[in-house]
């Protein structure tokens, strides 16, 4: 009893000892609405695992911002750990903001809660409220004229001219200052395109370059690719479209500047005045791109009777599987078009074939793919028939008919004609009704025709049972079901084992094009340096969060990071040493002491970031 009593006070005194002491405060007695204000909440000792409360009648402004201090005093040693958020009252109230939660030596401990009382503000806190009211709303006036200055989004069409179904390229092309740093483009608003079907470009992550205009030098990028075809004639009109556009500006600090426009000489001496205080903001501003008009003529009256509507150059021919079957049995006939123009309006030709052959509605196998200026590859018919009557058939040439470009005329290719033997087989005369290609099976060969016959009659009575073969083709659509989840399986195995060695070599591949960073560095080549830099960050992201590079941005990125519990900390240092490297990309001269800086935050980064993300 005396050992269990011994251990208890123990146990008790033990934890006493441990019990840290976490706390929560705020940096002001007396709040007015528009204020900004801080709460801190510290604990004595180690903690993890920190959880902030809501912070729901307030607008968070910043954090957290995690400190953590060692003290030494005769020997011994204390630790303390804090978290800051930066708070602004939104309205006039009593409020409490709750606990927040950590874990200390294995305990979760919660800390104080807060009541803050917001004042109604005084008449100079409303004067400076509206003030500052005013100046933001000046500055962002004034960040949109900057923008809109020197940044414009212009419109190309390979031709103004056209006939219906003629395709046009549109590319859209943004031209703005070398040392305007564009974060991010992004389509807002699309027009109808009345009278048009498009097809766009897929151009993944934007590419930027520079080119000199009459003298004159631009940071170009083309922020939208498409082909459009029209469908009726007239003047058509493109309507604009609409782009957001985000950039990152040096605004310099209103107590300071010796201007009244806090974005004065912004292109001239303004990055080489060490007098002026400035921070870095972002900006977002719409930019509309032209419309544009297209003439569309009507093509040619004297359109062949196979004509439905195709424009471009093609080729045709056709083929069938095997010449020779038996009644009953399936052969496919397939017509193949290839070449460039409008496929959309390319519509399956019906086969001329005597009433005693089904025929089964076509599967279109689509090989189409956008190419430089116009649409390309193959369309592939593929038709079901199945003789029911012996004898020797033949199945018609098929004319194909369209509107060459180059020639300005009409074209008609014919294809060979296709030559059936068929003989008797096993099977008696049937008829399907409402039966299309796509209800029968492809099991690693063509068709598998279905035997519709009950089977032999003995003695005047049907066999109770059918043959093996019912049996086997009854149990095929099971097989068939178990094969496509067994490979759905197997295919997304793969794509999570291909993932998985992605995360696992995310650094490791990082690393390497930092090396080649350094490399430029040391060579003093300040372009190919970043580019080196933006590649590790951004490759680093898309493979430690399995996203493919061309679908990252920014938002999922720290979206993503969220989710994964990622400190809030870490997201925002990624996203400056990104807006960093994008920067410098715009104006490498301008920066050239802190390419070193850059360097060194993108290993930390990095570094950090394969630490904290599992």
């Amino acid at each position: 009893m005396k050992h269990i009593l011994y251990s208890l006070v123990f146990i008790f005194a033990f934890n006493y000892v441990y019990a840290a002491d976490f706390t929560a405060t705020v940096d002001k007695d007396y709040i007015e609405v528009g204020d900004q204000f801080t709460v801190t909440f510290s604990i004595d000792g180690d903690g993890s695992d920190f959880k902030a409360p809501s912070f729901a009648d307030f607008k968070v402004l910043g954090g957290p911002s995690q400190s953590q201090s060692i003290q030494i005093i005769n020997g011994k040693m204390s630790r303390s750990l804090t978290f800051s958020y930066v708070l602004q009252a939104v309205k006039e109230g009593k409020f409490k903001i709750g606990p927040a939660k950590l874990t200390s030596h294995g305990n979760e401990i919660l800390s104080n809660t807060i009541e803050v009382v917001v004042a109604k503000p005084s008449q100079a806190k409303l004067n400076q409220m509206k003030q500052e009211k005013d100046a933001e709303t000046q500055l962002q006036k004034q960040a949109a004229d900057i923008i809109n200055k020197n940044i414009e989004i212009k419109v190309t069409t390979d031709k103004t001219n056209a006939y219906i179904g003629e395709p046009i390229l549109a590319t859209y092309k943004i031209y703005m200052h070398p040392e305007l740093a564009v974060t991010q483009i992004g389509i807002k608003k699309s027009p109808q395109l009345n009278g048009f079907w498009t097809q766009d470009f897929d151009l993944g992550q934007i590419q930027y370059k520079f080119e000199t205009i009459n003298g004159k030098t631009y940071r170009t990028a083309i922020v939208k690719k498409a082909i459009l075809f029209p469908q009726q004639s007239g003047k058509l009109s493109v309507d604009s479209y609409e782009f957001n556009v985000s950039v990152r500006l040096q605004v310099q600090d209103q107590k300071q500047k010796r201007s009244r426009d806090p974005f004065a000489d912004f292109f001239d001496n303004f990055f080489n005045d060490p007098f002026f205080n400035t921070s870095y903001r972002e900006f977002q501003t719409t930019v509309v791109s032209p419309s544009i008009s297209i003439n569309v003529k009507d093509l040619p009256k004297n359109a062949p009777v196979s004509f439905t509507g195709a424009v471009g150059s093609f080729s045709a021919n056709s083929w069938v599987d095997r010449n020779k079957a038996k009644t009953g049995e399936a052969i496919t006939y397939r017509l193949k078009i290839s070449g460039k123009g409008n496929f959309q309006l390319i519509q399956p030709p019906k086969l001329d074939l005597p009433p005693s052959f089904e025929v089964y509605d076509p599967k279109i196998v689509n090989n189409t793919k956008l190419g430089d200026n116009n649409v390309e590859g193959d369309l592939i018919f593929e038709y079901v028939i199945i003789p029911q009557t012996p004898g020797t058939y033949k199945i018609p040439p098929i004319d194909f008919s369209y509107f060459d470009i180059n020639s300005k005329q009409y074209k008609t290719i014919t294809t060979a004609e296709q030559s059936l033997e068929i003989t008797q087989g096993t099977t008696a005369n049937y008829s399907v009704n409402g039966t299309n290609k796509e209800d029968v099976k492809l099991l690693n060969q063509d068709i598998q025709y279905i035997k519709t016959s009950i089977g032999k009659i003995e003695n005047g009575k049907a066999n109770f049972f059918p043959s093996i073969w019912f049996y086997i083709l009854l149990l095929l659509p099971l097989f068939a079901w178990l094969a496509a989840i067994y490979f759905k399986n197997e295919k997304q195995q793969l794509i999570n084992n291909q993932n998985e060695l992605r995360r696992r070599q995310a650094r490791k591949i990082a690393e390497k094009q930092l090396k080649e960073a350094e490399k430029y560095l040391q060579l003093h080549d300040l372009q190919k340096f970043i580019e080196e830099v933006s590649k590790a960050i951004w490759g680093f992201a898309a493979n430690k969060l399995s996203i493919p590079i061309a679908n990252l941005t920014r938002e999922n990125i720290e979206s993503i990071m969220k989710n994964k519990n990622v400190q809030e900390q870490l997201i925002t240092e990624l996203i400056k040493v990104l807006d960093e490297c994008e920067y410098a990309r715009f104006a490498p001269s301008q920066l050239d002491g802190n390419l070193q800086s850059i360097y060194q935050k993108a290993i930390d980064v990095i570094t950090h970031l394969e630490e904290e993300i599992k």
